[in-house]
């Protein structure tokens, strides 16, 4: 559904039925008669894309208040019915396309038929001869006596051949010249040397065509073209990349990449409407100005520019579905202005990006869920067993002693029966409340399932271990006015399993151990704590 093109459902029968809002608008307007054709080659290439269970990829034309648009399609076999067509309305990029052609080539004849200039040097390269119509805005009057090399644009730059000064036949050298205007001018220049009745060289002559607005407009599209391609890969990295943080990874290496000198970072913004940095690539300001700068550019919808410790910073907000979920700021060692090209791929950029941000938190929301127990919001059973693996791998590489204790109500069933099962949640949610303020930073809880608790204490000895779970017995007296009866007397029963340094005891058969403990303290008419026995020597 967040999809921004169309999606269609294409049945068997060649019927097609929108499956988001877009769809049903693409799905109604294929059904016109003047989109009979595209509709019907659409129906054809599913058949195919049925046929060969092969994903299919076609664009199309169709028509929309008379104007021709264009669509890129994916049809992807939907098993037992049809297929699923995913479109991309690629009307834009098409027209922008021909746009570009249309307006080089239209350059081109003005500069073929207007922009020569004939010229004469003599010995020391300086102009005797220039068309009448003068050249580079400069009239020819100006220009003879003036020796050619300081109109080069760059003259630390100059050619070791320079045309103007030919010893030999030049075909056609590119060369940057500095109009009258200041303005940097680039022309093709091809000349002969001029020889004397003995034949002796007296200078050269040759011609220069203006080819300023061609090499601009093939630097345009170089530059459109390395923009198409970064944000390609962005997409490709958002589609491909398993891990949230890869994806930005990814993101903030290629852009600095696609710009020279260039650093960049990514900011997300959390539940507390802060931006906290998450990538970055490249050298950056302070941490503290940045922020402040980053303050202050995510109210904006266009680029935002500023200098920061002597750095050049261009930022942008980054936004999903008018949402302002982030920030992208571009940073460089240097004063210059951010040139069109760069605003305009960093705007791009960040409409991908905006995106990804809304992925990564929606993906990072699954994985929490998928973690937590959703009564208690401790971690449920697979979580609690994954860090259990790590934590243990972790305790005995430090040499720690640490714990784990496995922890069930008693009578808890008659607290439902009596008070019904909202009275028996609300003592789970309490329980879990006691164990987590039980637990230190670095420790962690768990509800196993039903009314079985599991906790994991790093760095304690059996003693430490004795004293925090009588402590945990003393916390749940107050669960005692949720007794189902005076006979029934709701409490707690922990068995403690102790984890040694230079243990090779699985996490799986510690847990076990626990449990174990647990029953022998559950049936125990003295005490509610058991301390579980030793795996190696049977003792406690």
């Amino acid at each position: 559904m967040r999809l921004p093109g169309p999606v269609l459902h294409i049945h068997q029968d060649g019927t097609m039925k929108g499956l988001t809002e877009s769809g049903d608008r693409q799905a109604h307007i294929l059904a016109s008669p003047e989109n009979i054709q595209s509709a019907e080659k659409i129906r054809e290439l599913a058949i195919e894309a049925t046929a060969t269970n092969e994903v299919k990829t076609k664009s199309f034309a169709w028509l929309e208040r008379g104007q021709t648009r264009w669509l890129e399609v994916d049809i992807v076999p939907n098993e037992g019915d049809g297929a699923i067509a995913i479109g991309r309305d690629t009307t834009l990029d098409v027209n922008m396309r021909l746009a570009l052609v249309d307006s080089r080539q239209r350059y081109k004849d003005l500069v073929e038929i207007s922009s020569d200039f004939a010229w004469e040097t003599d010995l020391s390269g300086a102009f005797t001869f220039v068309s009448p119509t003068g050249a580079l805005g400069y009239s020819a009057e100006a220009l003879v006596g003036t020796m050619a090399q300081e109109l080069l644009y760059h003259r630390s730059s100059k050619p070791d051949h320079l045309a103007f000064e030919a010893q030999d036949p030049v075909g056609e050298m590119e060369l940057w010249l500095k109009s009258s205007y200041g303005s940097a001018v680039c022309v093709l220049t091809s000349a002969k040397p001029t020889l004397s009745r003995s034949g002796k060289r007296t200078g050269a002559r040759g011609i220069c065509r203006d080819i300023t607005i061609e090499r601009l407009r093939e630097n345009d599209l170089t530059r459109l073209k390395v923009r198409e391609q970064v944000i390609a890969y962005l997409v490709d990295a958002v589609r491909n990349e398993a891990r949230p943080m890869g994806m930005l990874s990814t993101a903030v290496t290629s852009i600095s990449g696609a710009m020279t000198d260039t650093a960049c970072a990514v900011f997300q913004r959390d539940g507390a409407n802060s931006l906290n940095l998450v990538a970055h690539h490249g050298s950056l300001p302070d941490s503290g100005t940045m922020s402040n700068a980053i303050e202050r550019a995510r109210t904006e919808t266009t680029p935002h520019e500023e200098r920061i410790d002597d750095r050049s910073v261009l930022m942008m907000a980054t936004h999903y579905r008018n949402d302002m979920n982030g920030a992208i700021l571009l940073s460089r060692e240097t004063l210059a202005e951010w040139s069109d090209h760069e605003r305009s791929l960093l705007e791009a950029v960040a409409g991908q990006l905006g995106i990804a941000l809304r992925q990564i938190r929606d993906q990072s929301e699954l994985e929490r869920l998928s973690r937590t127990d959703a009564l208690t919001g401790l971690y449920n059973r697979r979580a609690f067993l994954e860090e259990l693996e790590r934590a243990i791998q972790r305790s005995r590489r430090h040499g720690f002693q640490s714990a784990v204790f496995f922890a069930d109500l008693n009578n808890f069933k008659a607290v439902n029966d009596t008070h019904g099962h909202d009275v028996g949640d609300r003592v789970l949610k309490r329980l879990s409340n006691i164990l987590r303020d039980a637990a230190r930073s670095y420790d962690f809880v768990a509800r196993l399932g039903g009314d079985e608790f599991a906790l994991w204490f790093e760095n304690i000895n059996k003693e430490t271990a004795r004293r925090r779970a009588n402590e945990i017995l003393r916390s749940c007296r107050d669960l005692e006015e949720f007794s189902g009866s005076s006979e029934k007397c709701l409490g707690l029963s922990i068995g403690i399993a102790m984890d040694q340094p230079n243990s090779q005891e699985s996490s799986d058969c510690l847990l076990k151990r626990a449990d174990a403990a647990m029953y022998r303290a559950k049936h125990s008419r003295k005490h509610n704590i058991s301390l579980a026995r030793n795996r190696q020597f049977g003792v406690s």
